[in-house]
């Protein structure tokens, strides 16, 4: 059953369902494609099976199918599922499939069923993180792909929000108001580790998201996000 966090942080989503394709028309969230891009760069995907756990309107599971995979694409919201379906697929709809899940903790698939499962900005919001990588871990083959973002503890960026946060509950505002239901961030170091006790070695590691340019971008200690790209030993 759904932890009262979990169906917070799903409940805040889906009322930005209306708006969320709209975001991927901005720089931050673009951002997201072109780091997809990087960390699969070189990679062969046709006709490889993709799960993108918590896919929100599909942007990024629609990018995958253009590139021949055929992805599985959940959200918790119906409201995301429902967008998500509505959107144009582009020539790709037949490797496209968006399914409404409780939660992506206990997924309704076969073990060792996937070539590889993207977790973009996900993992911050639910209640146990590790939960859902060891269930990724039981249904990747030998040998899969893992990409999953999460929020750098040590991004100065990502204290100033949390900064602002505060500041705004003290003075009555909803200043970054995803950090109300966003409760987990990790070092790079925090995080291998996270992924090593659910029996991943990472690949590869991209930090992206600062609103600065140039090196500040990639810097980890700017660059609110990290996405972590991780193989399950064949």
């Amino acid at each position: 059953m759904a932890t009262r966090t979990e169906f917070d942080a799903v409940a805040y989503h889906a009322s930005l369902a209306a708006e969320w394709e709209q975001r991927y028309r901005k720089h931050s969230f673009q951002m997201r494609q072109i780091v997809l891009m990087k960390s699969l760069q070189g990679r062969d995907l046709a006709g490889t099976l993709w799960l993108d756990a918590g896919c929100g309107t599909g942007t990024l599971a629609r990018w995958l199918a253009k590139r021949g995979c055929s992805v599985l694409a959940v959200d918790a919201a119906s409201e995301m599922i429902a967008a998500a379906q509505s959107a144009p697929a582009e020539n790709c709809s037949d490797r496209l499939s968006f399914v409404q899940v409780r939660t992506i903790a206990r997924l309704a698939l076969d073990d060792r069923s996937l070539d590889g499962i993207l977790c973009s900005s996900v993992l911050e919001y639910v209640p146990d993180p590790a939960a859902c990588l060891t269930e990724f871990a039981r249904v990747l083959k030998p040998g899969g792909l893992l990409l999953v973002s999460v929020p750098n503890r040590n991004s100065v960026v990502r204290r100033l929000q949390l900064a602002c946060h505060q500041l705004g509950n003290l003075l009555g505002q909803s200043w970054c108001k995803f950090l109300n239901y966003s409760r987990h961030h990790y070092s790079r170091p925090e995080f291998e580790r996270v992924l090593a006790q659910a029996g991943f070695s990472g690949e590869k590691l991209v930090s992206f998201g600062s609103p600065l340019p140039g090196l500040a971008r990639r810097s980890r200690h700017w660059a609110p996000l990290l996405m972590f790209v991780a193989q399950k030993p064949a």
